[in-house]
């Protein structure tokens, strides 16, 4: 792939019918349990999937409140996951201000947003999604759908 050409095709147009469907598959993949532990979360004290829970969340404000409630939920060994994961990077991403990776955890979708993002922006691994503007590239990272939501 190198040296780089300003003639690669980096974007490709794909028709809005297939992306939605994409969004679709991947949501309906995030309910099935093999799938999602196939992704390597780890869901074993988890009561369902999706994991559905009241709208009262949505007014958390404190990061504190959310890691205790996640915790309650059954996510800690999850979030334990993410947080032993932290690695250096390997090549030259380290010098070009990509020093760490680490796994992805819980995708928290919400429909109203009363201080949940700002809640859970700073727990390692977990993302913040309004239900209105899922992101395939959340709900599927590198392609492979099984999310945990």
């Amino acid at each position: 792939f190198n040296p780089t050409k300003t003639w690669r095709r980096w974007h490709r147009r794909v028709n809005v019918t297939q992306k939605r469907h994409a969004v679709a598959t991947a949501l309906a993949a995030s309910s099935l349990p093999p799938l999602v532990m196939a992704r390597g979360h780890r869901i074993g004290e988890v009561a369902e999937l999706p994991l559905v829970v009241s709208d009262g969340l949505e007014s958390i404000q404190k990061t504190k409140q959310a890691v205790e409630t996640l915790k309650k939920l059954g996510c800690a060994e999850e979030l334990q996951r993410v947080l032993d994961s932290k690695k250096v990077r390997a090549g030259k991403g380290k010098m070009r201000n990509r020093r760490y990776t680490m796994r992805r955890g819980p995708l928290v979708v919400y429909s109203e947003d009363s201080g949940i993002v700002r809640a859970m922006r700073n727990i390692p691994g977990v993302e913040t999604a309004n239900v209105s503007r899922l992101n395939l590239l959340k709900l599927a990272p590198g392609g492979n759908f099984g999310r945990f939501v």
